[in-house]
């Protein structure tokens, strides 16, 4: 996707997301890595969209970078967040900024969308600081709703997104992060409910939650060390 050829609505759930939920899907990234402003200051988000993650990482008290390609979101971005800093810039070509400029990097439904993903996690460790962390989180192979799509010939949601051209499994996305330089790398899926169903008139929802390994999702958080 190019700042020439995108669709306004492909932003529209990340603009129409509110500020709760904003706070429920950061916070438990944040609660996953034991992230904290107080030890972690300096915060990029890549790939930051039309920005639903900037004002709640700024109410917790982090200096707050977001990056996108896109003019589009980042306008919508400003909206919503007057005081973050917002930068223009493509992930493909690298991250426009100096060694050790962060202490947190989160790449949220980023990586999927780059070609040459190990180049986008040594950035990360570049522009990290020593003992800075990177967050990630991207759609999951080993999903096990993808074998069950094929069976019943729908698209695996996964596979709906045309500019989802590099998706992982965990054991292809921790042996990337150990080539980049990372280290101390722990992961997870499932980090969205598998299935739901509401029954309005007993006011009763039913919620089942993904196994290990096949949920559709992948939560990971990897450490710069040296």
């Amino acid at each position: 996707m190019t700042d020439q050829h995108y669709n306004p609505e492909y932003f529209a759930n990340q603009i129409s997301k509110s500020d709760a939920k904003a706070a429920r899907q950061y916070g438990q990234l944040l609660d996953y890595a034991r992230i904290h402003a107080a030890r972690y200051p300096r915060f990029l988000d890549a790939g930051c969209g039309a920005g639903p993650a900037l004002a709640f990482l700024q109410n917790q008290g982090f200096q707050v970078t977001g990056s996108d390609l896109v003019l589009y979101p980042l306008e919508q971005a400003r909206q919503r967040s007057s005081q973050a800093a917002l930068v223009n810039a493509d992930l493909r070509s690298g991250l426009p900024f100096a060694n050790h400029s962060f202490d947190v990097i989160l790449a949220s439904e980023v990586i999927e969308h780059l070609a040459d993903a190990n180049a986008f996690l040594t950035e990360c460790w570049r522009v990290l600081a020593p003992g800075g962390c990177l967050l990630l989180t991207t759609p999951n192979l080993w999903d096990i709703r993808r074998p069950w799509a094929r069976l019943t010939r729908k698209i695996w949601s996964g596979y709906q997104d045309p500019t989802h051209i590099n998706l992982m499994t965990p054991r292809r996305l921790v042996k990337l992060l150990n080539k980049a330089g990372f280290s101390q790398i722990k992961w997870k899926s499932g980090i969205k409910p598998w299935w739901s169903r509401s029954i309005r008139r007993l006011n009763f929802t039913l919620s089942l939650t993904y196994p290990p390994l096949v949920g559709n999702g992948i939560m990971a958080a990897a450490y710069k060390h040296l």
